[in-house]
C-alpha cells in the first residue's frame, strides 16, 4: 500500500524514523527507578505497532479516526510535517501524529514519543491548535520528582487504557481479520493475528500494579474522577519481600524478581 501524503504514514514521517534520537542515558534512568525496562521495552514495541495500525485506520473506509469522532488538520506541506488528529471529550484530550501522541487531562498533558519510552510532562495551555512536527511542541519535561513521575504514570496509564478501548472498538467495528492484514508488513504473504487489545490488556495490568505500589507524598486529583484511576488515598507500605514494581513476591535469596525481571534497582 502506498502512503498516502497526508496520512500517519506519510513520507515525512517515514523519514522522521531516521532521524530521531536516542534520550540521553541519565534521563533514561530517571524511568528505570519506576518502570523495569522489559516493561519500557514492551511499552515501547507495543505503541510503535498502535500507530502503525492507526496509520493504516486512516486509509480504510473514509477513515476510521473520524468515524470515531477525531478531527483531522492538515499540514501547509506534506513534506515537512504530519497530520494532526485531535479528540477532545469532557475531561480528556487525545491528539494523535505519525510521530507521537498527546493525551491530556484537564491542563496536564503527556507527550508519547513513537518509538522510544521517554514520556514527558506538558502545559497543556502551552499547546498550540496546530502542530505538524515534534519541534513544534511546547517545552515538554522529563520527570524529575516523585511528584512529576507518579503523574506521568497516571496519565500513560490512562492512555494505554484508552488505546486498548480504542482497539476493541476496531475489532467491533472492522473485524479481527482487518486489523491483522492492517499490522501486516509491508511485502509480507503471512498475515499473522496479533490482539492489540489484549496485549494492551497485559500491559496496563503490570502498570497498575506499579502505580498501586507507588507512595504518593500528597493528594492528587488530576484523574480522581476517571474510574480508571487506581486508589491513591493512602499510601501504601510495601513489605520487604515484595517487587516495588509488579508487586510480586519477591525471593529474599534472588537477584532479580522472576515475574518482571526487575534487576536495575533493589526490590
Amino acid at each position: 500500500m502506498v502512503n498516502q501524503p497526508y496520512s500517519l504514514t506519510g513520507k515525512y514521517v517515514e523519514n522522521l524514523k531516521t532521524t530521531q534520537n536516542s534520550t540521553k542515558e541519565e534521563d533514561s534512568q530517571i524511568y528505570s527507578k519506576y518502570v523495569p525496562k522489559n516493561i519500557q521495552n514492551s511499552w515501547k514495541k507495543l505503541f510503535s505497532k498502535q500507530l502503525y495500525g492507526i496509520g493504516k485506520d486512516i486509509m480504510y473506509n473514509k477513515n476510521l479516526l473520524l468515524q470515531y469522532g477525531f478531527t483531522k488538520l492538515r499540514p501547509p506541506n506534506p513534506e515537512k510535517g504530519s497530520s494532526q488528529y485531535t479528540l477532545t471529550g469532557k475531561n480528556d484530550q487525545i491528539i494523535l501524529w505519525g510521530f507521537g501522541m498527546v493525551f491530556a487531562t484537564k491542563n496536564k498533558g503527556l507527550f508519547l514519543w513513537r518509538h522510544e519510552f521517554v514520556p514527558k510532562l506538558l502545559d497543556v495551555n502551552t499547546l498550540s491548535s496546530q502542530v505538524w512536527a515534534p519541534e513544534q511542541l511546547p517545552q515538554c519535561t522529563i520527570p524529575k520528582t516523585p511528584d512529576e513521575m507518579l503523574l506521568t504514570l497516571q496519565l500513560l496509564f490512562k492512555s494505554m487504557k484508552w488505546l486498548e478501548g480504542y482497539e476493541k472498538w476496531i475489532i467491533a467495528t472492522c473485524g479481527q481479520s482487518y486489523r491483522d492484514k492492517s499490522l501486516q508488513a509491508a511485502n509480507s504473504s503471512n498475515v499473522t493475528s496479533f490482539y492489540l487489545d489484549q496485549k494492551w490488556s497485559e500491559l496496563n495490568k503490570k502498570f497498575e500494579k506499579i502505580l498501586t505500589n507507588s507512595e504518593p507524598e500528597q493528594n492528587y486529583d488530576v484523574i480522581e474522577s476517571e474510574p480508571v484511576q487506581p486508589n491513591f488515598e493512602h499510601p501504601i507500605v510495601i513489605p520487604e519481600k515484595i517487587c516495588g514494581p509488579c508487586g510480586d513476591m519477591y525471593p529474599e535469596n534472588g537477584e532479580f524478581c522472576p515475574s518482571c525481571g526487575w534487576e536495575d534497582l533493589p526490590c
